[in-house]
């Protein structure tokens, strides 16, 4: 039986984490998420192909496979994507490859759930489709689902301003190949949206509630990025502790942890250092004395000058932070990107190579678009700064409003 992981998004909400990487190849612990899901596969004796349907990047996607898992002990084979196809053009892509069922897994899916479950219970129903299902406290958000006693999925609505349950639709399915003969080719087709509320409107779609041991993220934006840290560190401390250090990495006898952390090999840390809560520290990284952690991911390579501040803020790899430098409020900096002395930065996004200089840091703030108007935003930035976002956002506004994509994501340039 083969099994498919789409792996071609852009990852837009993941941006700038994924302006340099693939979705897939976002790193959880120092690995990338892709690692974990061929891992979950290698378990499954039944899978005798992994088909990685790429298309953003694939590039990185086929260099990791060649160099990092290479004696992985199943057939993998790449299916690139002409253009992007989104879930349900991409599945009709790998048709001629796959037999008459066969596993389909989101590439931004975090979980330890077993696979070998959902396909026993597909072949225990009637239906053309099963979907993994996990409850989860945001429903709006997914795909919501309500089934009747006997597991069938009888409503289903992606992403709904009203959801009837907390049951969602985990992004993960045991299909059958009848499913893809009324899919177009080379078509973008959205497999959530589309295919599968006509098939749960014909009866033929069934759910499995994921046990409620396994967790389960979608690796969506930085604030799952986050919680998929969390859950990961909280995994590691039922069993080594509330702290991890690996091998090679130098940490003093004054510096202070207060776990769940994970320092990785080859950090460096100088001392005075308070390190808090649901921080890792990646491979190789630098912190010099008297810097605070909390809550904050730094994905290696980085160097963390002193006196030095992040709350839940992720770094990149590569970025340098300069003394006495704040990064607050889910602050997410781009590879290579470099912050310059005495800066505070609250919850931006940083492009990658970036330089960010006196003067760029803003205080977050949330604007309409269609609302931004000169007279309506301040004369002077809060920070007493001279030139900050809110001078941007004037000049900007006496020809057009921002972009809704600048305004969401928090942009710094």
């Amino acid at each position: 039986m083969k099994a498919v992981i789409l792996a071609g998004g852009f990852g837009t909400r993941l941006r700038p984490l994924s302006s340099t990487r693939p979705k897939p190849m976002i790193p959880v612990l120092g690995k990338p998420n892709l690692q974990y899901i061929l891992e979950n596969l290698e378990k499954i004796k039944e899978i005798d192909e992994v088909i990685l349907s790429v298309h953003y990047m694939r590039g990185e996607i086929r260099e990791f496979i060649e160099d990092k898992m290479s004696d992985y002990p199943k057939d993998i084979r790449f299916v690139n994507d002409p253009m992007p196809l989104e879930t349900g053009g991409a599945l009709k892509n790998i048709e001629e490859f796959v037999g008459e069922e066969f596993l389909v897994i989101y590439g931004d899916v975090f979980t330890n759930f077993n696979f070998e479950e959902l396909i026993k219970a597909h072949r225990e129903n009637e239906g053309l489709v099963t979907v993994a299902l996990t409850k989860v406290y945001d429903p709006e958000k997914y795909g919501v689902v309500v089934t009747d006693e006997e597991g069938k999925i009888i409503d289903f609505e992606e992403k709904p301003l009203k959801p009837k349950s907390n049951v969602v639709d985990a992004g993960i399915y045991m299909v059958n190949k009848e499913v893809l003969k009324e899919i177009p080719k080379g078509k973008e087709v959205y497999f959530e949206r589309e295919v599968l509320p006509r098939l749960v409107s014909q009866g033929q779609v069934y759910g499995y509630m994921m046990p409620r041991e396994n967790y389960w993220v979608d690796l969506g934006t930085p604030e799952d990025f986050f919680y998929a840290h969390q859950v990961a560190l909280d995994e590691i401390a039922k069993n080594n502790g509330y702290y991890t250090v690996e091998e090679g990495a130098e940490v003093p006898e004054d510096v202070e942890i207060q776990g769940p952390v994970y320092i990785d090999r080859g950090v460096k840390i100088g001392h005075g250092v308070k390190i808090k809560a649901y921080t890792y520290i990646g491979p190789n990284t630098i912190i010099e004395d008297k810097a605070y952690l909390k809550r904050s991911i730094l994905l290696g390579h980085d160097i963390i000058r002193e006196r030095s501040e992040l709350k839940d803020s992720i770094l990149g790899e590569g970025v340098v932070v300069g003394k006495n430098v704040i990064l607050k409020e889910n602050a997410v900096i781009g590879d290579y990107a470099r912050i310059h002395d005495n800066l505070v930065i609250y919850g931006a996004k940083v492009l990658p190579w970036k330089k960010v200089e006196e003067y760029e840091a803003y205080l977050k703030i949330k604007l309409d678009p269609t609302k931004v108007r000169p007279e309506l935003t301040p004369e002077r930035c809060p920070l007493g700064l001279p030139e900050c976002i809110y001078s941007k956002f004037r000049a900007m506004a006496t020809e057009k409003p921002p972009c809704d994509e600048c305004i969401e994501n928090q942009w710094l340039f």
